[in-house]
Order: C-alpha cells, then sequence, then structure tokens
C-alpha cells in the first residue's frame, strides 16, 4: 500500500533564498517556495496502517521549519565561493559580490550545491533518517521523496528500504 504526504495540499513547505554561482540571472541572491511531498509502499501493520501520517508530516515540516526564511549556502569551493563567519555575521563572496548577513539568517547546508537534485537528495536523507529512528521499517519498501523548488521544477528520489518485501 502506498501512502502520501503532498506537500502542497499538507502545507509541507519553507520560503528560504539561494544563489547559485556563476549560473546568469540564478547567481543573484532570489527566493523560492519550496515543497516537499513524499510518497511511501509499505505492507500494513496490525494496526492497519504503514505508518502514522501525521508523525510523518511533523517530522518533514521539522525540516522545512529548519531552511524556512534562511539564506542557504551550499558547501562550494573556497575559489568558488568564499564564507567568513564572524560573531554576528556571516561575509559571503561569490559572483563578484560581497554579502554581509546576519548569522541567525543564513544555514549552510551539508551538500556540494542547491539545484534541486541535491536539495531533493539532502530531504531523502533526513527524512528517511528519521523514519528510521522513529519506526520500524522492517515493513516498509521504499520511500520517494519529491522535492519541488517552484516553476515545474521538480526533483524526485526513491530509496529501496527492503527490497525483500516488493512485489513483482
Amino acid at each position: 500500500m502506498k501512502i502520501k504526504i503532498d506537500g502542497a495540499e499538507a502545507k509541507v513547505v519553507f520560503e528560504a533564498c539561494h544563489l547559485v554561482p556563476g549560473n546568469g540571472k540564478c547567481g543573484r541572491l532570489h527566493p523560492h517556495f519550496n515543497k516537499v511531498s513524499v510518497v511511501i509502499d509499505g505492507n500494513l501493520s496490525s494496526k492497519r496502517r504503514v505508518l502514522h501520517l501525521y508523525k510523518l508530516k511533523y517530522m518533514i515540516l521539522e525540516i522545512c521549519n529548519e531552511l524556512d526564511g534562511k539564506v542557504l549556502l551550499a558547501q562550494y569551493p573556497e575559489n568558488i565561493m568564499h564564507v567568513e563567519r564572524n560573531i554576528n555575521y556571516v561575509k559571503v563572496s561569490v559572483n563578484g559580490k560581497t554579502y554581509s548577513l546576519p548569522e541567525e539568517d543564513v544555514m549552510q547546508l551539508p551538500i556540494s550545491s542547491l539545484n534541486t537534485e541535491d536539495m531533493c537528495l539532502y530531504f531523502s536523507d533526513r527524512i528517511i533518517r528519521s523514519i528510521k529512528d522513529e519506526f520500524d521499517i522492517s515493513r516498509i519498501n521504499w520511500v520517494e521523496v519529491i522535492f519541488d523548488e517552484g516553476h515545474g521544477q521538480i526533483a524526485a528520489n526513491r530509496v529501496i528500504l527492503n527490497k525483500d518485501n516488493q512485489v513483482p
């Protein structure tokens, strides 16, 4: 059986700014209104559920809330983006510009870029770790995370957890 948290319908969303080094118009600081959806395929428990949907939604929202309203930075090489952290602010030098931002407004993610695919992989990793911590995954076949950065730009990543359970 498949269950789904639809990011748009369930309001599993966050707004954040970022920039893409050396990428024309996207090289400027700009916002995205992001949605995160999750589809899980698994077998029913004795309680007649794959897993608790509200707990799953809360886990995804927790990640979204960490990023909401932030300026996101990736772990770009030093020669592409220089990030200097001071006591109250972060100075970012990229694309011939320097930004000085309040420390609490910046979040540097442990990923190599902020493209749709890498953001999808970031969410996949975080969500699957949370699922493994919270639920018995022996009945879960796969988890698919869909990351939508808006304007029809979507990436999906499916991770197989139990290939022995899958129906051919």
